[in-house]
């Protein structure tokens, strides 16, 4: 299979996660996970929805769009929503990063950004920063 991808796609490296500690009972925020249960009524909502997760949804998000938008007091328009965070990056960096407008970040900030930025335009930038 390898054989037929890209060469930027052979020359990745995948994505190495952080430290996941193995002690039991430890929440583990740099991996999202919550030390408080679901707000009540949450697990009654989710089972609610079940039953029409059997169809597509919306693929424009246009009632959520208009409902954060209505929150925010923007436009819906200026409103992404997407499958994560990392997909929201990627759209971004599809839309203004390239070979001829590459991407500097420090390198101590979030590890996947290389992956992305590679992914995109082949190369990566980043610079060291020294704390001082």
């Amino acid at each position: 299979m390898s054989r037929y991808f890209t060469k930027t796609l052979a020359s990745l490296e995948p994505y190495t996660p952080g430290e996941q500690l193995k002690i039991a009972d430890v929440v583990k925020l740099n991996a999202n996970e919550n030390p408080y249960p679901p707000a009540p009524g949450v697990a009654a909502a989710v089972a609610a929805a079940v039953p029409g997760l059997r169809l597509y949804s919306d693929l424009t998000n246009g009632d959520l769009n208009a409902a954060i938008a209505r929150h925010w007091g923007v436009r819906p328009e200026n409103i992404l929503c997407g499958n994560g965070s990392d997909e929201n990056l990627l759209l971004a960096l599809r839309a203004f990063c390239d070979e001829s407008t590459p991407l500097a970040f420090a390198d101590v900030t979030y590890s996947f950004y290389t992956v992305l930025v590679i992914y995109c335009t082949s190369r990566s930038t980043s610079s060291r920063w020294r704390l001082t």
